[in-house]
């Protein structure tokens, strides 16, 4: 685990002011991103404005197939706020926000950290987590202030599981970078640690969460070079705790399924949510209705496009009373229309080359792998549980980009973003 002395900082920094604030402004963000929503923001905006400065200070770098990536996402969002289905409602609001998602992902992914200043940072996110968990475990199990377990700034318990399973996955990332390193150390510590993270994401009773960072976990081991024996013993008592949690002494995230299969509604309404996100896809097909705009539709105007083929309007299958479509899939289709549905799917597809490309070159590399295993969490966590929630927003995109952009940037300097060779 990396540490740093007033001494060294002062031998690093002293020449070098302008990077030392950049960091301290990205760890305070940290700090905060799960935590409270105006610090967060205010040393956001400060990260940026001081890296994107002292970027343009620095030797213009090459042109990547990343670049080109952020820039279509970024594209794709603007042409939607441009062209909405319906002028004057949030477009431009959902606009900025992935604008400033995306800005975040690729300043972080321009910058010129060692390996060392990564690691910490990759440490330090899943360190800050802690804080704002034990105290959202407080309200809910001690002071009975919340009946479900969230994040303060992340908010609803599935947008909160959502970021306890990327932490878990980097967590278990760390522990298996450690495990493979010749240094063993901080074992105890990152394995209580990853058990922690695992056990919040199974107390969240989030289904789509709890699934995701079990096959996770398993990919993680079994994609790993840890001996033989270390990984047989890991999964082996993996899967007794599984089949413990969801056979013998049914955990409540299995027994809500049970519940709801039992009511004939294991979806939980989703796939009337789903229907209307069809029908609202229809409107603005290829651009979509806006990012944001989804509580501008309205019930007629699903009615209006069913009727309109022919078919039946029968309003029980269809549900307008959530927020968000619950799958980003669809999110994306609704809100940026066809391009931006195309422009979304090549960024998932993208970035699993890029990680099937980093693990054939680096597998053997412990420290490579800790920043390629972060970024696969981030990856499965954002497109597994995409399935059945809106996944890629706010702190949940955030801290995706976050992984992603640091594997990224240790590709970069190792000169490794090449996608066919």
């Amino acid at each position: 685990m990396p540490t740093f002395s007033l001494a060294s900082l002062k031998k690093i920094y002293f020449k070098n002011k302008l990077k030392f604030l950049e960091l301290a402004f990205l760890s305070l963000f940290l700090a905060f991103l799960p935590s409270l929503e105006a610090p967060k923001n205010i040393f956001l905006a400060g990260y940026l404005i001081t890296a994107l400065y002292r970027q343009s200070q620095l030797p213009p770098s090459k042109w990547t197939i990343w670049d080109w990536v952020f820039l279509s996402l970024i594209a794709s969002s603007f042409l939607s706020a441009l062209f909405p289905f319906m002028a004057g409602g949030s477009e431009w609001k959902g606009f900025r926000g992935m604008l400033l998602w995306i800005t975040f992902g690729w300043t972080l992914f321009r910058t010129d950290y060692n390996e060392k200043e990564k690691k910490y940072l990759f440490i330090f996110a899943i360190l800050m987590t802690l804080p704002p968990l034990l105290w959202g475990l407080t309200q809910l199990l001690i002071l009975f202030t919340k009946d479900s377990l969230q994040l303060h700034s992340v908010g609803h318990v599935n947008h909160s599981a959502i970021y306890l399973c990327m932490m878990a996955g980097a967590s278990l990332s760390f522990l298996i970078s450690q495990l493979q390193s010749a240094q063993k150390k901080y074992i105890f510590i990152t394995s209580l640690l990853f058990i922690f993270l695992i056990s919040s994401v199974i107390i969240s009773q989030s289904r789509g969460a709890f699934g995701i960072i079990f096959l996770l976990a398993f990919a993680l081991f079994l994609l790993s070079k840890l001996p033989i024996k270390i990984k047989t013993i890991y999964v082996v008592l993996f899967s007794i705790f599984l089949i413990n949690i969801v056979f013998i002494t049914p955990a409540p995230v299995i027994e809500k399924q049970i519940t709801n299969q039992n009511n004939h509604d294991i979806l939980s309404q989703r796939d009337k949510v789903w229907r209307v996100s069809f029908e609202v896809a229809r409107l603005n097909p290829l651009l979509g209705i806006g990012g944001g705009n989804w509580k501008q539709i309205k019930i007629d105007q699903i009615k209006s496009s069913v009727e309109s083929r022919g078919e039946t309007f029968d309003i029980e299958k269809y549900a307008l009373q959530y927020g968000h479509p619950h799958n980003i899939y669809l999110s994306n289709l609704v809100d940026r229309g066809i391009l931006g549905f195309i422009t979304f799917l090549s960024f998932m597809f993208i970035w699993l080359i890029t990680l099937i490309n980093s693990y054939k070159k680096f597998n053997q590399d412990s420290k490579s792998m800790l920043f390629i295993m972060g970024s696969f969490s981030a990856w499965a966590t954002i497109f597994g549980i995409g399935f059945v929630n809106t996944t890629f927003h706010h702190e949940n995109a955030l801290l995706a980009l976050f992984f992603l952009s640091l594997h990224l940037s240790y590709l970069r300097q190792k000169n490794q973003l090449k996608l066919f060779n």
